[in-house]
C-alpha cells in the first residue's frame, strides 16, 4: 500500500467518524459480524471484542425492529443493489436510539459465498423528528376531522396533500386514495369545471369565496366555499387551503323565508288595497248620513220636545269621528307608498310653517328648541310625524296653557328628534299600547280621536329605518316622544303605485 493510498484511507475514516458513520461487515459462511469502534458503540456491543455472530447483534435490536433486520440480512444477495434498513436499538440508558444500516453484497472468490459490507449511521434525531411530525400530523388530522366543514389542502398544481373526513365522506373517497390526486379526479369533470376559475384565482394569490351546489351524503347539497392561498416567505403561492361549509339547511330556511316574504308582500298589498277600498267606499254613505243629520237639524230646529237635538248632535259627532277614522286608516295604508320626492328639508322652516298653520290651540305654545337640521329626505312623511306628535301633545294637554318644544341631536347615521310637552304624562305601563291601532288612553267622548295617530307615526318611523319611543319629562312632568330619522334613504324597495282615486 503506497503512502498516498494509506493517507486517503485515513482521511476517509476521519470523515466517516466526524459524520458519525460506522463500518461493518458480515461473513455469511462463518456467521461472523465485525464492526469498527463507532458501529460497535452505536449497537451497544461489547467493545472488547471486534467479532460477533448475527444473534449477538440481533440481541441489541428492539423486538419491534428484529424482523426487519433479519429480512435485511437474509435478502442481500444482489451485488448491483444497495439495501438499507432503519431500526431501533436497545440502549442501557433507556433512551431511544434509531439507526440506519446500508450494505451491498460482495461475492466470494470464484463465485462462492461472499460477505455483506456496509455502514451504520445514528439516525435518532431524524427519526425522532419524523416521529414528532407524525404525531403532529395525527393531531392535526384529529382536529381537522372534528371540524364540521370539508377541509382540504392543495399544492400549487391542485393536487391533494390533505383531506379531512368530512370532505372524504361527501366525495365518497378514502384518505390514502386521494393523496397526490388532482382535485379534478376527485370532484369529477362537471364539478371541477364549475370551480376551475375560482381555483385559478386562488393560485394567483386571491382569497376567493362563493356558494355552489355540491355532493354530500344523502344527495346534493348547497355549500359555501372559500379558497385561501398559502404563501412562502418570498410571496409565492405554495398551495391552497380549501374549506367547504355545508349550508344546505340554512339555504332551505332562507328559501322558505323568501317564499314567506313574498306571501307577506302579497298579503300586505291586499290589505292595503282593502283598507283603501273600505275607507273610500264607506265615506260616500257617511257623507250622505252627515247631510241627513244637517237636514234633520234644520227641519227640527223649532222642535223642543225630548232630547232630539242632543241626539242629532251626538249622531253628527259619531259620523265625523267615523269619517276621521277612515281618513286615518287610509293614511296608515299609504305609509311607504306615496312618499313624494327626495328634497332638501329645512326642519326649522317646516316647524314654523306647521305652527303657523295649526295656531296656538287651547293656549298651548309650540316652539323649536335649539338648532334644527337641514338635510335631504322625504318631506311629506317627516312632516306627518311632526304633525301627529305635536297634535297629540296639544290634544291631550290637561291645562288651559302649556308648552310643546321640538329639539334635535345629530348622531352618526341619523338625527334624534324629540317632541316634549309639559302635560300630564303617559304612565310607563302604556308603552306597548300607545303605538297600536285604535288605541286611546281616554274615552273618545272625552277626547276626540281615532286612536291611529301614533300608530301612523310608528309605521312611518319603522318604514324609514328608525324607532320611536316615549319617556316621562323632567321631574316626571309631561311626556317626551323621541324618534330616529335616518340621514340616508331607506334601504328598501318602495311601492311606486299611486292611489286609485281620491276621497
Amino acid at each position: 500500500m503506497t503512502d498516498s493510498t494509506a493517507r486517503i484511507r485515513i482521511e476517509q475514516q476521519l470523515v466517516m467518524v466526524a459524520a458519525s458513520i460506522g463500518t461493518w461487515s458480515y461473513d455469511v459462511t462463518s456467521d461472523s459480524f465485525s464492526a469498527d469502534d463507532l458501529a460497535t458503540q452505536l449497537l451497544g456491543l461489547d467493545q472488547s471484542s471486534k467479532v460477533f455472530n448475527l444473534e449477538a447483534v440481533l440481541a441489541r435490536i428492539h423486538p419491534e425492529s428484529t424482523d426487519a433486520v433479519r429480512q435485511f440480512f437474509s435478502g442481500l444477495h444482489d451485488e448491483a443493489v444497495t439495501h438499507s434498513v432503519s431500526f431501533q436499538a436497545i440502549h442501557s440508558d433507556g433512551e431511544d436510539q434509531f439507526l440506519t444500516a446500508r450494505a451491498r453484497f460482495l461475492p466470494g472468490l470464484g463465485g462462492g459465498v461472499g460477505q455483506l459490507v456496509g455502514v451504520l449511521m445514528d439516525d435518532t434525531d431524524h427519526q425522532l423528528l419524523q416521529k414528532d411530525l407524525r404525531k403532529s400530523e395525527e393531531r392535526f388530522q384529529i382536529l381537522a376531522n372534528g371540524v364540521p366543514n370539508g377541509f382540504t389542502y392543495l399544492d400549487k398544481d391542485l393536487r391533494i396533500e390533505f383531506a379531512n373526513d368530512v370532505f372524504l365522506r361527501h366525495t365518497g373517497w378514502f384518505g390514502k386514495e386521494v393523496r397526490g390526486m388532482h382535485i379534478s379526479e376527485v370532484l369529477g369533470p362537471e364539478s371541477y369545471a364549475l370551480r376551475k376559475s375560482y381555483l385559478q384565482r386562488a393560485c394567483n394569490g386571491e382569497t376567493v369565496s362563493y356558494d355552489a351546489v355540491g355532493a354530500r351524503e344523502g344527495g346534493p347539497g348547497f355549500f359555501h366555499h372559500e379558497y385561501k392561498p398559502n404563501f412562502d416567505s418570498a410571496g409565492n403561492v405554495q398551495g391552497i387551503f380549501s374549506v367547504a361549509a355545508d349550508i344546505t339547511d340554512r339555504r332551505e330556511i332562507e328559501l322558505q323565508l323568501e317564499s314567506k316574504q313574498e306571501e307577506l308582500v302579497h298579503s300586505n298589498r291586499d290589505l292595503e288595497q282593502f283598507a283603501y277600498v273600505a275607507s273610500h267606499d264607506l265615506k260616500a254613505p257617511l257623507r250622505a248620513i252627515d247631510v241627513l243629520v244637517q237636514w234633520l237639524h234644520e227641519d227640527l230646529k223649532d222642535y223642543e220636545g225630548g232630547d232630539v237635538q242632543e241626539h242629532l248632535d251626538l249622531l253628527g259627532q259619531r259620523t265625523q269621528r267615523l269619517g276621521k277614522l277612515l281618513d286615518d286608516l287610509l293614511a296608515f295604508s299609504r305609509v311607504g307608498r306615496k312618499v313624494g320626492d327626495l328634497a332638501e328639508v329645512d326642519c326649522a322652516e317646516l316647524i314654523r310653517d306647521m305652527i303657523e298653520f295649526m295656531g296656538e290651540a287651547k293656549g298651548i305654545s309650540i316652539e323649536a328648541k335649539g338648532e334644527l337640521p337641514t338635510f335631504t329626505t322625504y318631506s311629506a312623511p317627516l312632516e306627518q310625524v311632526f304633525r301627529n306628535l305635536i297634535g297629540n301633545a296639544v290634544k291631550h294637554h290637561p291645562g288651559p296653557t302649556g308648552k310643546v318644544s321640538i329639539s334635535c341631536e345629530e348622531a352618526e347615521n341619523h338625527y334624534l328628534f324629540s317632541v316634549a310637552d309639559d302635560g300630564a304624562g303617559i304612565p310607563p305601563e302604556y308603552a306597548d299600547r300607545v303605538f297600536q291601532m285604535f288605541q286611546t288612553l281616554k274615552p273618545r267622548d272625552e277626547v276626540e280621536g281615532s286612536g291611529m295617530g301614533l300608530a301612523i307615526v310608528n309605521r312611518i318611523i319603522e318604514w324609514q329605518g328608525g324607532r320611536v319611543w316615549f319617556e316621562l319629562g323632567p321631574d316626571g312632568c309631561g311626556t317626551v316622544f323621541s324618534f330616529q330619522w335616518q340621514k340616508s334613504e331607506p334601504d328598501r324597495e318602495r311601492e311606486k303605485t299611486t292611489d286609485e282615486g281620491s276621497t
